[in-house]
């Protein structure tokens, strides 16, 4: 038999009633110990024992349970459950107990929710005070409970939270379930204020109107300004409200003032489509793969389809938004279609319909949900959205669209903005570009560029490049759509093409980015300008395409390309520097006769020409090849050569290359002569059969290996240094030895 300490029981109150009901209820059922009760209702122990000495409120499905197994009443337990919420919240804050409502009130309230008793268009109110919200509480809510725990922590502590996401993401379900599981724990009654379009007078007053039904205070609506917001801010400290979800607002300054109204201890939560007025922010996006999925079997009510293939490629093609999947589960049970059939059947993912047009008005597809928030935006925003509709790529950065509309920098920053604001786009981490939701580009391709011409985007496009390119990083950044608009403009805009293609060659992006992404499209314009003889771009895109062939270590395909540039070669200097890069092709391919002759040839071409700054590029090319070729004395000797050209033009960083491979040469050359004296002392002690001193010597042939980066041949002898120092017993040089080639990495 249990029996509980009554010391924190209040002295009167609607608590007091729960409690000694719950006290008469244990002593009818002859006091059985809370380790019985909890092990009946699936509880712990130490929660159960907090019910009953009132440390803790009861939650409305754990009194029900209680209630149940001590045979009682779980409709009278719960009224007076319903009664204790506002008192208790009260006792926490330290606060006046609410003021007594009438009768009328305790009847609304057995319902677990009360609403104003006349309806404003636009906005609705309920004050719930229990977890009663089925209008908008999904029967399954999946993939979201780390947005629930991070949401519902912040919030007991007063938090003001903004969900948002694109429509149908989900927004408004987590909203309700977070709310209904506060409550659930005994956290106090939530005010549900739908903002929607309507102003902040007409949804103060609704509010208003709720909390004096709920109250039991009479509301005159004679209130006005600051005095309005406080009666609204004191009839919710009232109604023991804990929580205020301020659901679907549209208008930053009706969600200002309404947040007004809202005491600082109770938490907010906000939900919209638009990332407005609240400073903690939450995106609600897609689910997760797994999850969606899961949402998809449910409502289609086939529990196979959480593990098959087509299920995910369907969700992924939705872009895993609750909502579309929703509906496709909704079409898959109702036309008894495979996710891989209706995959095929959908032409956009906006276009998904709920069967039979069973849905709230406005959420009969993707599309209408997309069309009411593209409606709310400012023109620019519009027109931005309608060119990237027309672009290849979700990932735009300003100048392209710049290009595109005309617009000068700062009216395109603020259209996007407005595009950000909306959910249909984000700043892309750590860069200038902007990200549009796959949906969003999806919807501006299929209903704002349905029969879109590509000509306008190829033209913003080579307008983009040129005006861009010397600023590579920016390039990169809208790389996929220029190379989407090339290829496009092979056929459709030859001169486009070409011009797109030599812009990133002449203002140097292949050079610094590289030449992979890009290859075929060089390829392709080489072809176009052997056709047209257009001697100028060919020479430069062969001599660039050579240049990739090198950095890709195909040596020979180099020589090929660099000869053609070399046939085409517009000035004496530009054979020269061609005639320098085919010997630097040779030398890596082993090929010393033919890398001496192109050599020779450069050289002498720069000598006839008396071309100071030609000779500079043939030594950097040929210190290159020299290093190559492992011929370190050449490699001295060129590079003295480089820093006295470098030195009399006043070509400063030509010096410091040259200076570089000067001190590398010095490098390589000391070291091989300590390798080669090194070596000399190991044949004596192999001679002499000294194992000391071919334990000594293989150590500094290692460490001269090391120095020169031969690394396995480093380790061969640091290794055979080591067990010649433990088999003379000398374990004092092993540890060292040991700890160097730890350093070194030849050691775990």
């Amino acid at each position: 038999m249990a029996d509980y300490t009554k010391r924190w029981w209040p002295a009167d109150g609607p608590v007091l009633e729960l409690l000694s009901y719950l006290d008469k209820l244990h002593a009818s059922a002859g006091r059985p110990t809370m380790v019985a009760i909890a092990r009946a209702v699936h509880l712990e122990p130490a929660t159960v024992h907090q019910f009953f000495t009132g440390k803790r409120l009861v939650g409305q499905a754990h009194l029900r349970n209680l209630a149940l197994h001590l045979d009682g009443d779980p409709e009278l337990a719960e009224q007076l459950r319903r009664a204790a919420v506002p008192a208790w919240q009260d006792l926490r804050a330290g606060r006046p107990p609410a003021e007594p409502a009438p009768p009328a009130h305790q009847e609304r309230g057995t319902r677990g929710w009360t609403v104003a008793p006349d309806s404003t268009e636009g906005s609705e109110v309920i004050f719930y005070e229990a977890a009663v919200n089925r209008p908008n509480r999904p029967r399954l809510l999946v993939g979201r409970a780390d947005l629930i725990e991070a949401v519902g922590g912040r919030l007991d502590a007063g938090a003001r939270l903004l969900l948002h996401g694109l429509g149908g993401s989900g927004k408004t379900a987590l909203a309700a379930t977070i709310a209904d599981r506060r409550i659930e724990a005994g956290k106090g009654p939530y005010l549900w204020v739908r903002v929607g379009t309507t102003g902040a007078d007409l949804v103060l007053d609704a509010m208003a109107r709720c909390l004096a039904t709920v109250t039991g205070r009479r509301w005159t609506g004679t209130s006005a300004g600051d005095g309005r917001l406080l009666a609204v801010a004191g009839a919710i400290t009232a109604s023991g409200a804990t929580l205020c979800v301020l659901d679907d607002a549209w208008e930053a300054g009706t969600l200002h003032t309404v947040l007004q109204a809202v005491p600082d201890h109770v938490g907010v939560l906000v939900t919209s489509r638009f990332r407005i007025g609240v400073a903690d922010q939450v995106a609600v996006d897609g689910l997760d793969p797994v999850a969606a999925a899961g949402l998809l079997a449910h409502h289609a009510q086939q529990d196979s389809y959480t593990a098959r293939p087509d299920s995910y490629e369907l969700c992924a093609y939705l872009a895993y938004q609750p909502y579309l999947i929703e509906i496709a589960g909704h079409r898959l049970r109702q036309y008894a279609l495979t996710p891989a059939e209706l995959r095929r059947q959908l032409e956009t993912p906006t276009e998904i319909e709920m069967p039979a047009g069973f849905a709230a008005p406005g959420r009969e597809n993707g599309r209408r949900l997309l069309d009411t928030t593209y409606e709310a935006l400012p023109p620019d925003a519009r027109a931005v959205l309608g060119a990237v509709g027309g672009l290849f790529s979700g990932v735009v950065t300003p100048g392209l669209v710049e290009r595109c509309l005309g617009f000068g920098a700062n009216r395109t920053l603020a259209a996007l903005n407005a595009l950000v604001d909306a959910s249909f786009a984000k700043r892309a981490a750590g860069t200038a570009a902007y990200a549009f939701h796959d949906l969003t580009v999806g919807y501006a391709r299929v209903v704002l560029h349905g029969d879109r011409d590509p000509g306008a985007a190829i033209t913003a496009v080579r307008a983009f490049v040129e005006a861009y390119r010397a600023e590579h990083q920016v390039i990169a950044l809208d790389l996929d759509n220029v190379i989407a608009a090339a290829e496009r403009a092979q056929s459709a805009a030859v001169e486009d093409f070409l011009a797109i293609v030599t812009t990133l060659a002449e203002g140097g992006y292949l050079d610094t980015y590289g030449h992979l992404a890009l290859l075929n499209l060089v390829d392709a314009a080489i072809a176009r300008l052997w056709e047209r003889h257009d001697v100028r771009r060919l020479h430069l895109l062969l001599s660039k395409r050579g240049n990739a062939c090198y950095n890709q270590r195909e040596f020979a395909q180099a020589v090929h390309y660099y000869q053609q540039a070399l046939a085409l070669a517009p000035t004496p200097a530009r054979r020269a520097v061609l005639l320098s890069v085919i010997g630097k092709s040779y030398a890596e391919s082993g090929q010393r006769a033919e890398s001496d002759e192109a050599f020779a040839q450069a050289y002498a071409i720069a000598a006839a020409q008396d071309d100071e700054a030609a000779r500079v590029r043939v030594l950097e090319a040929h210190t290159v090849a020299a290093f190559r070729q492992r011929d370190y004395d050449r490699v001295r000797e060129l590079a003295e050569r480089g820093v006295a050209l470098s030195r009399q033009s006043g070509n400063r960083a030509s010096e410091a290359y040259f200076l570089n491979n000067l001190g590398t040469a010095h490098f390589h050359l000391g070291v091989e002569a300590s390798l080669g004296y090194h070596r000399m002392a190991m044949d004596i002690g192999t001679e002499l059969d000294n194992q000391r001193v071919l334990a000594l010597t293989h150590y500094s042939v290692g460490i001269d290996h090391h120095a020169l980066e031969d690394f396995d041949e480093a380790r061969a002898h640091l290794t055979e240094a080591r067990r010649l120092h433990e088999r003379l017993g000398e374990t004092g040089a092993s540890a060292d030895l040991r700890a160097v080639m730890q350093r070194f990495g030849y050691l775990n």
